[in-house]
């Protein structure tokens, strides 16, 4: 069989792709369409044979090595942006364990950025053995994970971990796949240099603690200090903390508010909310809260907003992602944020609490470093 050149066979799909897709739907598939047993047929999608894009040379000999290789003949390729069909697959092969491995919050980045979807499957007959979903990033002109690379907890969908390197092997240029987490497969790869550390996630297990004091004593005696003392302090201004399970627009706008003036490029890092995108990428995914639950926690000391968070909750795993505080007025009030959503989360019996990546200078004081890995094709 003549082989295909990678080059044409994406070309085509663009072309396809562009041709029939002029913008994303409006709103998710309805999630009752997984009791409907029809099967999907995407007008958005093209496939060919995988023995096109893997023919048999030396450079290629390890994928006719696994234990797929008898019937590497029998698989075939296809790409598909068809945002529905995008969704079942993300259904039929997510663990969803992760917030980042949920359909919904995903979605929210889909809705905010517009950037067309592009999941490649490979299958055999009707059953689908591997999925790599990405998008295409016309920002950084790149193919990533369908979400960007702010998604962390990034795993291959495959029915079997041999067909990674059938998935590796059929990924268009120029791809970055970040924040991957560790596998039986990657710990093979990682050996051999196939994949590059990425920025480690910030987590700290806290299933064992009883009191927010057992999770102090594991902290060196200098951050312990640190921490106590900002605390303290701070708590000596007799705060008001409120809690807001809530979309509400005005505690939004306050915590986009708190957290551009924090990070306002001048004394700082300039803040990811001051993109128009980004800022309604948040909005979707608060509002989009169901299977995981979103609240806004504020700390007013003498009428003033101190700081305000943003929690996401999800599987017993206390996500911090992202806030803004008055560090300017209120010295230690970042440190205090972190002291008291460390006690809310022991006493709700939550089993850790996720910092994500990025270290910013201090995340590794107060959680531990789990290493993620990254993948770039160019």
């Amino acid at each position: 069989m003549k082989n295909i050149p990678l080059d044409f066979f994406f070309n085509q799909v663009n072309i396809i792709l562009n041709n029939k897709m002029e913008s994303p739907d409006p709103e998710p598939p309805s999630k009752n369409l997984l009791n409907s047993h029809r099967q999907i047929i995407s007008k958005k999608q093209i496939e060919m044979s995988l023995l096109q894009h893997i023919p048999q040379t030396v450079e290629n000999r390890r994928l006719y090595k696994n234990g797929f290789s008898k019937i590497i003949h029998r698989l075939n390729v296809r790409v598909t942006s068809d945002i529905e069909e995008c969704y079942f697959l993300w259904d039929e092969f997510s663990p969803k364990k992760s917030l980042f491995d949920l359909w919904d919050f995903r979605y929210a980045w889909y809705k905010g950025y517009n950037f067309q979807p592009y999941f490649y499957i490979i299958y055999e007959r009707k059953k689908n053995l591997a999925v790599l979903p990405l998008w295409l990033n016309k920002i950084h002109n790149r193919f990533e994970w369908f979400g960007s690379d702010w998604m962390e907890d990034n795993t291959f969908f495959v029915f079997d971990e041999e067909f990674i390197d059938y998935l590796l092997a059929i990924a268009p240029t120029p791809i970055f796949l970040n924040a991957l987490k560790i596998s039986n497969y990657l710990e093979k790869k990682i050996s051999l240099n196939a994949f590059e550390k990425d920025d480690p996630k910030n987590i700290k297990n806290i299933n064992s603690f009883k009191s927010i004091n057992e999770l102090l004593a594991t902290f060196s005696k200098k951050n312990r200090h640190h921490l106590k003392y900002d605390f303290n302090r701070i708590r000596s201004f007799n705060p008001k903390i409120l809690t807001s399970y809530s979309d509400d627009n005005i505690l939004f706008n306050k915590f986009v508010m708190m957290n551009t003036q924090r990070f306002n490029g001048k004394n700082s890092e300039r803040s990811d909310l001051f993109d128009s995108k980004r800022k309604n990428t948040f909005k979707y995914f608060i509002k989009n809260s169901g299977l995981y639950k979103t609240k806004f926690i504020e700390v007013y000391i003498q009428n003033y907003l101190a700081a305000i968070d943003i929690i996401i909750e999800y599987k017993g795993i206390y996500y911090s992602p992202r806030g803004g505080n008055d560090i300017n007025r209120f010295k230690g009030i970042g440190n205090f944020m972190t002291y008291i959503e460390y006690e809310e989360a022991i006493k709700k019996g939550f089993g850790s609490v996720d910092c994500l990546q990025i270290d910013y200078g201090w995340k590794h004081r107060y959680f531990d470093q789990q290493d993620l890995f990254k993948w770039e094709k160019k």
